[in-house]
Parts: C-alpha cells; sequence; structure tokens
C-alpha cells in the first residue's frame, strides 16, 4: 500500500509527465492488476491524439478505453449519489487518472475537499454557477494545489474580484473564464492583475458561441500588453470547421474521400437516374465541383427524393466509379448550404448563454441539475454538439446520433 501511494503522489506531484503514470503501470502489472496498467498506457498513448478519429490508432484506443471504463471499480469511495440530479457532480478520467471535476460552486465547497483526497490526480476543476459565490468558493481549501480551472458559467465582478484574492490558488497554472455575459474586458484585467496565481502561465479566454472571436481577441492583446507576457489566448467554443463522418443525415448524404484523398459527399441527383459528388478543399471549403454518376438501371428508378441509401447500394456506384471510401472529413459551417449545414445550435439553452445564475438557488434550464447555464451547454461546447442535415444531431466524432 505504501508503494502504491507513493506512485500516486508521485503522479499527483507530476501532474504533465506521463512517467511515473507509467511507472506505476508497470508495477501494477508486476502485481496482477493488468486491466488498471493497460488503461493507464491506453489513455496515455491516447490523449494527444484524443480528437483526431481519423486517425486509425485513436479509434482504436477509444473502443478499448470504453471498454475498460465500463467495467472499472476506480472511482472509489465518491460522495453518495455523486453522480445524480440531486449531486450534479461528474469526472473525466485522462492519461488513465481521474484529472477533471466538474461541478457547481456550490457543490465544490460541500465535496470538493473529499473528491480531491481521494483522487489527488485531480487537474482541473470546472465550476459552474459562479455567480454570487465568488467569495465562499474563494475560502476553500479545497483548491489548494490546483493546477487548472476553468469558470464555464457567467458571473459578477464582484466574483471574480474574491477568487483573484484567494489565498488557496497559488498553485494555479491555467485559468479559462468563459466570455459573453457583459463584463468581459473588466473581468479579464481583474484575472490578468490578480496576486492570487503567481504562477499562472495560461489565461484562456473561450468564446462558447465561437462567434465573438474579434471582439475576444482584442481582449487578448489587452491583457497580455498589461501583463507584459503572452498570458492570455483564444479559445474558439465551436471550430471553424466540422467533422462529417459517413452518412450524417441517417443514410444520406454520406461523407468520405475519393481515391486521390479529396474530402467528397456523395448526395441524391438533382435529376432522375444520377448522384451528385461535391468536393472540399484542404480547408473544407467547396471546390465547386459537381460528379454526376449515372445509376444502373436496377437503381434509376429508384432515384428520386425518396430513394433510401440504408443499404449503402447507392454509394457503391462512387465507390465504384470514383474509389469513394465513407469516412470522416472535415467542412466548414454551412459549406452543405443553408438547408444542411453543419451548424451550431441546439433548443432555448443556447438562448440562456451569457445570462447571469441564480446565486442562492443555481439550476439549469430545465431545473434538473444544479449545473447553471453554463453547465447546460458544457456538454454541447466539449463534445461539439452541431446540427447537420434538417435536424440531425451530430458530435465531434463527426457521427449522427439524434434528430
Amino acid at each position: 500500500m505504501a508503494e502504491r501511494e507513493a506512485f500516486i503522489r508521485a503522479i499527483a506531484e507530476h501532474l504533465y509527465d506521463d512517467t511515473p503514470r507509467l511507472a506505476f503501470a508497470d508495477w501494477l502489472d508486476e502485481h496482477g492488476d493488468h486491466d488498471r496498467a493497460e488503461f493507464i498506457r491506453v489513455q496515455c498513448e491516447l490523449e494527444p491524439m484524443r480528437d483526431k478519429y481519423e486517425i486509425p490508432r485513436a479509434a482504436e484506443l477509444h473502443a478499448k478505453e470504453t471498454e475498460l471504463l465500463r467495467n472499472s471499480e476506480w472511482l472509489g469511495a465518491m460522495p453518495k449519489d455523486w453522480n445524480g440530479l440531486n449531486v450534479g457532480v461528474s469526472v473525466e478520467f485522462r492519461r488513465g487518472f481521474v484529472d477533471i471535476l466538474r461541478l457547481s460552486a456550490k457543490m465544490f465547497l460541500e465535496h470538493g475537499k473529499a473528491i480531491r483526497a481521494l483522487h489527488p490526480t485531480t487537474r482541473r476543476a470546472v465550476i459552474h454557477c459562479l455567480n454570487g459565490w465568488g467569495e465562499r468558493l474563494a475560502t476553500a481549501a479545497a483548491l489548494a494545489g490546483l493546477a487548472e480551472l476553468e469558470l464555464a458559467c457567467w458571473y459578477a465582478d464582484n466574483d471574480m474580484k474574491a477568487l483573484a484574492a484567494s489565498p488557496h490558488l497559488a498553485e494555479l497554472q491555467v485559468l479559462e473564464l468563459w466570455l459573453g455575459g457583459g463584463t468581459d474586458a473588466n473581468l479579464c484585467k481583474l484575472a490578468a492583475k490578480a496576486n492570487a496565481w503567481p504562477k499562472l502561465r495560461e489565461l484562456t479566454l473561450l468564446d462558447p458561441r465561437g462567434n465573438d472571436e474579434k471582439a475576444i481577441k482584442k481582449i487578448v492583446t489587452s491583457v497580455n500588453r498589461a501583463a507584459k507576457r503572452k498570458l492570455a489566448r483564444y479559445d474558439r467554443g465551436y471550430p471553424e470547421v466540422f467533422p462529417l463522418n459517413g452518412a450524417f443525415y441517417y443514410d444520406w448524404p454520406v461523407a468520405g474521400r475519393l481515391a486521390d484523398g479529396r474530402a467528397a459527399v456523395v448526395e441524391r441527383g438533382d435529376v432522375p437516374g444520377v448522384i451528385l459528388v461535391r468536393t472540399f478543399d484542404a480547408a473544407g471549403s467547396p471546390t465547386g465541383e459537381e460528379i454526376r454518376l449515372p445509376l444502373p438501371d436496377e437503381l434509376a428508378n429508384g432515384s428520386d427524393r425518396a430513394a433510401e441509401n440504408w443499404d449503402g447500394k447507392y454509394t457503391q456506384v462512387a465507390t465504384a466509379a470514383l474509389g469513394f471510401t465513407p469516412g470522416l472529413i472535415r467542412v466548414k459551417a454551412y459549406a452543405l448550404g443553408d438547408d444542411f449545414g453543419p451548424r451550431r445550435g441546439h433548443y432555448n439553452d443556447w438562448d440562456m448563454c451569457g445570462q447571469l445564475d441564480d446565486p442562492e438557488n443555481p439550476t439549469d434550464y430545465s431545473g434538473d441539475a444544479p449545473n447553471g447555464i453554463g453547465g447546460c451547454i458544457y456538454h454541447y461546447v466539449r463534445n461539439v454538439e452541431f446540427v447537420v442535415g434538417y435536424d440531425a444531431w451530430a458530435d465531434k466524432r463527426g457521427e449522427v446520433h439524434s434528430t
């Protein structure tokens, strides 16, 4: 047990270094815990390519990661009902260990100490519902030693002032602020001038909507000028190019690549008896090229707008003629036109983006979980949830999962 604890302590003290993690994996193998050892190695290898789903090795590692996590009991004695609606706490494993802790400011005050003691490898705390809770959160001893803090919500200047004077954030290296709440420039200046985090090396300014780039980059310039170093950087909540992987309206259209490597989409033809292939350049923009392929007689009669491609029989025509292979490509927003997108969007949650949470009764839009307005869209932003087709909902894997 002492040896195990020494390994965990070394990992917690070197959060950005895989060496102690992999050494622990070797030790686990020697002591018969092969699944845990394999999980650490799988996640360490996966991390640099976690969102690069077009790489075959990444897909293999994701599958193995899912398989190993499904049967794991590596969370230990978490708070009762910790992942339920009444608590609203979630964790993510990265590089083999609990790495990200996500919860409201209120829940951090109640459960942060116990969870961080149980999982000292926690690198980042993601806080929702900070509005009105800044002074209370700033006093939380559970913040001590934290390397990264993400404030995924909208809150008042006084909340930032309180955190900027916290005695517990001296080890903080990365601070991420979600912008769009109305006093962005002032909040960023307060963060940049704070004495609470002398080791801060990065101030990330996140635009969760992905459409305020010009305004936020001005703030980045202002903050870096004030700090006299490159401290702040802009991060876009939604990508400039969206992933499409295979059929993205269930059976039509179909994304993939031609034999020469060009990104392409196969669609129903605009005239009977043909299918249409459109290509895209390396930046994800339409090239304007449209290839019309005549259908064989047995398919020509079914090539109207009602034609279905569930079994890929129409796609096979493009494969035979052009070497088309379904797979992941990336295209710019609305590269497929106004009807097919792709485009960021969801339900009423986005209408709440930028509004302050109720400081005494933090709740999400539906009132179910204490994740606040920021928490309500956190998953959409981090998972790059977007609309493609007329009403199909896809994610960062480029795969449609609902309508």
